[in-house]
């Protein structure tokens, strides 16, 4: 059965000299779609990163591994013979890889390894639109209730939990009555996600974690390792939050709700700076 689509890429050349040229994407952004969803695939389907790189450097390469090049020497190492097309109507062009150069040439891959460095999205997840991809213009509400569901999917490992906070990640357009009527966009109730799709939502809100935590360095503070591994009241948490910026005006919960995530999160971390300041300043008195 064959599993792998064909994806846009670059066709390998040969150069004047006798050399190739091949070319992939190195880094998120440099893909498109497609290819973001076939590594999205591959991640969610092999642990062995090398394994993952190099069948993206034979996919967006353009080439096929056939198996192994007869050898020309005992002191020369074992090759691959690979080859590729020109255009489909033309015939196949023959070249030998060695396992050293596809090493090196997979290294060019290496953005993929760290879990929050995905800095890019899948768009669409089944017609729904992704929200803004560092959720600037995002509502503070739905980004509390997103980071709960991000560290009940974490914690827990269940897919329940990441289809949840696609929900929120997600949105779709909503038409009442007639088309000149004004559309509004809603967030899904349910949706049901592919491997890849779960792993592409997980690493997209880790990235959103990583840039709130360089941004907002006194909110988003490194915590001991022996208190990570207890027990967090996820509940707590976001109540906690919210008493923060409404200062306990319960009649302004909303209000706040409704307010940019990226307007709250200073605010926030403005308040805990000052906290900061306020038990060192003390702490060094007593």
């Amino acid at each position: 059965m064959r599993i792998f689509r064909t994806l846009r890429m670059h066709r390998p050349t040969f150069l004047a000299d006798g050399s190739i040229d091949l070319y992939a994407p190195t880094s998120w952004r440099k893909m498109t779609q497609r290819q973001l969803r076939y590594v999205l695939m591959l991640l969610s389907m092999w642990e062995s990163m090398e394994r993952v790189k190099t069948y993206m450097l034979m996919r967006f390469g353009g080439f096929h591994i056939e198996g192994c090049a007869p050898r020309v020497s005992r002191d020369l190492p074992q090759g691959y013979s690979c080859w590729f097309r020109p255009a489909w109507w033309k015939r196949r062009k023959w070249f030998t890889l060695h396992a050293w150069q596809v090493e090196n040439m997979i290294r060019q891959f290496d953005f993929i390894d760290p879990f929050d460095g995905m800095d890019v999205r899948l768009e669409r997840i089944h017609g729904c639109r992704a929200v803004d991809d560092i959720l600037d213009h995002y509502p503070f509400g739905d980004y509390l209730m997103a980071e709960q569901y991000y560290q009940l999917a974490v914690n827990s490992g269940k897919p329940e939990m990441v289809e949840k906070l696609a929900c929120f990640l997600y949105v779709k357009t909503k038409r009442y009555g007639f088309l000149w009527l004004k559309k509004k966009e809603v967030h899904p109730r349910r949706l049901s996600l592919s491997p890849a799709e779960q792993l592409g939502t997980l690493r997209w809100f880790a990235h959103v974690k990583s840039v709130f935590a360089e941004r907002w360095p006194y909110f988003f503070r490194k915590v001991d390792a022996s208190i990570e591994e207890m027990d967090i009241d996820l509940m707590g948490a976001m109540d906690a939050q919210i008493r923060a910026l409404t200062e306990g005006d319960i009649t302004k919960e909303e209000t706040i709700k409704a307010l940019p995530c990226w307007r709250s999160l200073t605010e926030l971390n403005e308040k805990a700076r000052e906290a900061k300041e306020f038990h060192d300043k003390y702490d060094k008195k007593s």
